[in-house]
């Protein structure tokens, strides 16, 4: 696990003693500590898609899923106003990609006139390679948080379902407490916080720091390496 806190809440989800989890981090946040890495994922997605290199910025939604499995997976579309959303990007030249989680199989209905700066990436496996290219994420409740708090960019949490997503699923500490970023209950709140984002960025940056302080013992992009270490000692 990636810190103490962490294992705690691993406890509880799956009964494990809590000697049985060792905080010497997660292999896969080892690439956000590799700069060769990171060059070759951007230069690969910018060849891809190079509306995103062109734009002054890239804004990521990256929301979770609604339901309670794979089976019966969905994301409630009407809660985002593409046309407002585009209509901000092609007056601010920004970029929004539109990663829904796996699990939602529902195809994003991007309006026609938007279409040259809103871009449905879903098909794209690794969400994480997205975030290297990512300038603002947008996201609810999900775990994406904790890798892109490692790049230190400013993240908005759009949870216009808080209380509903709390009596269904809850979490292990507060919302308001745990997220490193502004909530946003209303579309409204949305953008205006993505102006925030872009006005006064180092404000975000003081509450990522403190996140990451609390969520990972180490940053050195050495995590792969301590689990060899520890396999290798048992």
């Amino acid at each position: 696990v990636s810190s103490q806190l962490s294992a705690f809440h691993q406890q509880e989800a799956y009964g494990i003693n809590l000697d049985k989890f060792y905080t010497v981090g997660i292999p896969r946040t080892d690439v956000f500590f590799d700069d060769r890495y990171k060059l070759d994922i951007c230069e690969t997605i910018y060849n891809e898609y190079p509306q995103l290199k062109a734009a002054s910025r890239v804004i990521l939604y990256a929301p979770t899923f609604r339901g309670e499995s794979a089976l019966d997976a969905y994301f409630p579309q009407d809660a985002i106003d593409l046309n407002r959303l585009g209509e901000f990007c092609r007056r601010t030249g920004s970029y929004l990609v539109i990663k829904m989680h796996p699990f939602v199989k529902d195809k994003v209905e991007i309006p026609q006139e938007y279409k040259e700066c809103i871009l449905d990436a879903s098909s794209i496996r690794e969400v994480n390679d997205l975030l290297f290219v990512t300038d603002i994420l947008i996201t609810d409740y999900s775990s994406v948080i904790y890798e892109f708090a490692l790049l230190k960019r400013p993240m908005l949490f759009y949870a216009f379902d808080e209380d509903e997503y709390i009596k269904d699923r809850d979490f292990y500490e507060s919302y308001e407490e745990t997220v490193p970023g502004r909530i946003c209950h209303t579309f409204d709140e949305l953008i205006e916080g993505i102006k925030m984002c872009q006005t006064e960025p180092e404000q975000e940056i003081e509450i990522i720091d403190k996140f990451i302080k609390k969520n990972f013992t180490y940053t050195d992009g050495r995590a792969t390496e301590r689990v060899v270490d520890l396999i290798e000692s048992c």
